[in-house]
């Protein structure tokens, strides 16, 4: 005759299914982060070469950012499409890819987008895509601009050309950023709306670890961190490393930042 199974036999054997699942939940959950961030490092990557391809058949030019309006598809995501045909990878898998092909701002009300503006793998614009007039970090011309060269980045393998962002909670972003604002974030806050600074560290809502990834002037793509950004705490001021922007501009030449990030007057 079967020994019936006892309630504290059923009781230890739930508790021990409910210690497995607590071990390995979060590796699951962890390994499946990971391999979206593999996805992502892939997609950055495809469009760093793409990126090549473009200057390579228009006469070493880097692509340009936007063109005309914003219900209109001329934009670098429009101009790179053709080498790489796919839509999907132009954005971050850890984040759902939207859907549709317009799209209204939440923040901004009448504001309707193509789908080539909003993507969230986007361009760094005044340290790649384009320079800038003036001297030096205190002295920018933001008025005059012109389209840089490949060949004319002194650094390539340093230069971050493309980067995951994020726009506050939405699930898609901006074509664009401007390192020499996204180098400047506040750190201990997330960006509730529009943010030039948060775009590329509020992307720690999908990058749990430490870094964040890249693609590069030379077409390579790798992991970046922390050690990237000037550090400003809201909630401590004592604690950053620039609170004034003449300050942010000393320690962006301490570090030697402008490699990274580019500097927006120079062409190189």
């Amino acid at each position: 005759m079967k020994r019936a199974v006892t309630l504290i036999e059923l009781l230890v054997v739930i508790a021990i299914i409910a210690i497995l699942a607590a071990i390995l939940f979060p590796v699951f959950a962890q390994a499946k982060t990971s391999a979206k961030v593999n996805t992502s490092l892939s997609n950055i990557k495809q469009l760093g070469l793409a990126l090549h391809m473009y200057s390579t058949d228009y006469d070493d030019a880097i692509v340009h950012d936007y063109g005309t309006s914003y219900t209109s598809t001329d934009t670098w995501v429009g101009d790179v499409y053709p080498y790489v045909k796919n839509r999907g990878v132009f954005f971050d898998a850890l984040v759902p890819e939207p859907q549709g092909d317009d799209f209204e701002d939440p923040f901004y009300p009448g504001f309707v987008y193509k789908w080539q503006w909003i993507t969230n793998l986007s361009l760094n614009v005044d340290g790649y895509s384009r320079a800038f007039g003036g001297t030096d970090c205190n002295n920018i011309d933001w008025s005059t601009y012109r389209q840089r060269t490949m060949t004319s980045i002194e650094y390539p393998s340093e230069r971050l050309a493309i980067a995951p962002t994020r726009y506050a909670n939405l699930p898609f972003s901006w074509l664009r950023f401007y390192g020499i604002d996204a180098a400047w974030p506040t750190m201990d806050r997330y960006a509730t709306g529009w943010s030039w600074y948060q775009l590329i560290w509020d992307g720690r809502r999908e990058y749990p670890g430490p870094r964040f990834v890249g693609a590069f002037a030379d077409g390579h793509a790798a992991k970046f961190g922390k050690e990237k950004f000037v550090s400003y705490y809201a909630d401590n001021p004592a604690a950053s490393e620039a609170t004034t922007y003449t300050q942010f501009c000393t320690v962006m030449d301490q570090k030697n930042l402008w490699k990274f990030w580019g500097q927006p007057w120079s062409g190189n």
